[in-house]
């Protein structure tokens, strides 16, 4: 991974990253997304109408919504609300503050507007005393749903004192207590008479925007799965049950699993299994679902170069790159929108600099190893680039020495197999910074797959290094892939590696991983996991790293129901690679801090759960044998036997049993002898 200029000198560090927040330019080439939504809102005969769109965090969902916002304040008629449920949550009902936003919006709309006829004021100073009542009710304590549920009536003797003194707590700022007497004299009493007060809002409502000239009204509700559930059902219903009415349409950004857990939550009795119930709930309420799509290893690499780019390139330069996106139209998916190639067709070759050149270079070579685990998620690839150039600047600081490629290739398996990074980071820490069993599998993996590159017909010169290993499956003469050879040749003998370096072959992501430039072996690894400190050490924070599918799926395995547990199993086999990985890691966590692997630690679970997610094996291989042979129980040989049988990980398996044989304990030896026999 030599730079352009044959450079392997450490770069400088580089302080400035990129910003996390939603983008001002379209970068992902979402352009044809927002074309469309802005459409649908735009058509009056549609209105009205709700939109969701749906995607993973970090997927890109605000960007699309900030550029469908873009596109429509450029039409007069057409008024625009942003709205973030987040920002209201623990301290505001998240029911009024929709309606109470929204009504102020118009006020402020038209305020300066002298043709507002006075029945327009009227209407205005209506509906806002309806939300104030709203609100009030919902201080009072939970009194309206089960009014509008048709539940015993309440009367102003159920709301009593408690009224009073929450008005003077939580609301004395905007309701004083002589205006709170009045509207609680004026609450509509019984669930036919809540109902009216429903249909009468709505209906005042639509006359407001008629009176306020608001041809659409088009609102937008951001980070809505970032609220708690009942914060999540209260803005949903306060669309459905107040403001759903013509000229309306509203824009939902959220994670879908998400808004469907919220449900269940608020929901639980309803008949139907668990996942229907979320479903036909967001069914019902959205009537156009668009879904932003995963990043394709093409568009990852498009993603990462015009970051660079925006980092090297002038501002007109970097502005016709981004101007280019708009006119490319590829009949192939594959096909990456922004590389070195297309960089010099748009701006010319004397205005990509040799930085740039490298840049490119440099992501050329770790996409096709970064690419399966982001996910397709742009803020996972930004959040790596960022990553990789604070521990540069961090590691400059200190005095030590790193090489972006070599830092980028262990944070590579830091993020996407990080047991084995931790298994790495003991290797290196007990032979001063050069494990020999990685250099040693490294020179084994590329020795087995360098030949069947010699017999390809376009086999590129192999006398020097280079990534080639590491690019995925060629054809020799032959006309087999070399995919399949590499499968027959790993079947190494159980004593050719160290035990703890044995999973890593059967996993094809770390085999790949292992085979990509540059070749770690005979480098001082110490400077590189001294700047990873945060990772290596204990983690008490992996649940914070969940996606809300895999805290969800979390939750069912560590239940003590053994039916919700089952659900939870059937859950986890529809989880994205990352999210499985996530569930993975924090149920090893749990378990490294359990004193042995009996019933208080959830590694029955794991081992459950390797039978809905078998690419984990190898993980889960690497981890027991990283335990001390005292938190190992006479069942646990069995059950690694059981899991492992007849799977790539068997012989990996085979040799942790074999150095528990050797074990000074007398039952885990005997155990271990008894379970590789039955292997």
């Amino acid at each position: 991974m030599s730079s352009p200029n044959g450079s392997d000198e450490p770069r400088e560090p580089e302080t400035v990253m990129w910003s996390d927040n939603e983008a001002t330019i379209d970068l992902l080439r979402f352009d044809y997304l927002a074309d469309e939504v802005a459409a649908v809102v735009s058509t009056a005969q549609l209105l009205p109408v709700t939109v969701g769109i749906y995607g993973n965090w970090g997927g890109g969902k605000s960007t699309l919504i900030r550029m469908v916002l873009d596109r429509l304040t450029k039409q007069p008629a057409v008024m625009t609300l942003q709205f973030n449920g987040w920002l209201f949550e623990g301290y505001e009902d998240a029911k009024t503050a929709l309606m109470g936003s929204i009504l102020d919006a118009i006020e402020d709309r038209v305020r300066d507007d002298k043709s507002f006829p006075e029945r327009g004021g009227e209407l205005l100073q209506r509906l806002k005393q309806r939300v104030n009542w709203l609100q009030l009710a919902s201080l009072a304590g939970r009194y309206v749903a089960p009014i509008v549920a048709g539940l015993p009536q309440l009367t102003l003797a159920n709301l009593g004192a408690d009224t009073v003194k929450l008005v003077q707590s939580a609301a004395a700022e905007k309701v004083s207590l002589e205006d709170a007497q009045k509207l609680i004299a004026s609450a509509p009493e019984g669930p036919e008479n809540v109902r009216r007060n429903i249909r009468d809002f709505r209906r005042d409502f639509a006359k407001l925007l008629t009176e306020s000239k608001i041809e659409t009204l088009v609102v937008f509700i951001d980070d809505l799965d970032r609220c708690l559930p009942d914060t999540i059902i209260e803005t949903l219903e306060a669309i459905k049950l107040f403001l759903f009415v013509s000229k309306t349409a509203f824009v939902i950004g959220a994670d879908e699993r998400l808004v469907q857990y919220a449900v269940r939550q608020r929901f639980p009795e309803l008949p139907g299994t668990e996942t229907e119930v979320g479903r036909d709930y967001l069914e019902k309420l959205i009537q156009v679902p668009i879904r932003v799509p995963p990043l394709t290893k093409a568009d990852i690499e498009s993603y990462l170069n015009l970051l660079f780019a925006e980092r090297r390139l002038e501002t007109d330069d970097y502005s016709k790159a981004c101007a280019s996106l708009a006119d490319f139209r590829a009949d192939n998916v594959a096909e990456s929108a922004f590389d070195l190639t297309r960089a010099q067709a748009i701006l010319g070759e004397q205005n990509i600099t040799t930085q740039l050149q490298d840049d490119f270079d440099f992501t050329a070579q770790i996409v096709p190893v970064l690419a399966p685990g982001l996910d397709g998620n742009p803020r996972r690839a930004k959040r790596f680039l960022n990553t990789l150039l604070l521990r540069l600047s961090l590691g400059a600081r200190r005095g030590l020495r790193l090489e972006r490629r070599i830092l980028a290739k262990l944070m590579l398996l830091e993020y996407i197999r990080e047991e084995f990074f931790r298994t790495l980071a003991s290797l290196q820490a007990e032979e001063s910074g050069q494990p020999g069993a990685l250099a040693m599998a490294e020179r084994m993996l590329r020795a087995r797959t360098e030949p069947a590159i010699a017999e390809s017909d376009d086999s590129p010169d192999t006398s020097q290094p280079g990534p080639v290993a590491a690019r995925g499956s060629r054809t020799s003469r032959r006309g087999a892939s070399t995919q399949d050879a590499d499968d027959k040749v790993l079947a190494l003998p159980e004593d050719a590696l160290p035990t703890e370096i044995q999973p890593w072959l059967a996993d094809p992501w770390t085999r790949a991983w292992l085979a990509s430039e540059p070749s770690l072996g005979g480098t001082d690894l110490g400077p590189y996991f001294f700047i990873a400190h945060d990772r290596i050490g204990a983690r008490t924070d992996t649940g914070l790293r969940l996606s809300p599918a895999a805290t969800d799926v979390l939750t069912r395995l560590l239940s003590p129901g053994g039916a919700t547990r089952e659900l939870g199993l059937r859950h986890a086999a529809s989880l994205s690679v990352p999210d499985a990985v996530a569930v993975f890691q924090n149920l090893a966590q749990r378990i490294r801090q359990a004193e042995a692997l009996d019933a208080r630690s959830p590694h029955t679970v794991l081992l459950k759960l390797m039978g809905v997610r078998p690419e984990l094996l190898p993980q889960l291989v690497s981890l027991y044998g990283s335990f001390p042979e005292s938190k190992i129980t006479v069942a646990t040989p069995p059950q690694i036997v059981s899991v492992t049988r007849d799977t790539s990980s068997a012989a990996a398996a085979r040799s942790l049993l074999d150095r528990w044989k050797r074990s000074r304990r007398t039952a885990l030896a005997r155990a271990a002898e008894a379970a590789l026999q039955r292997a």
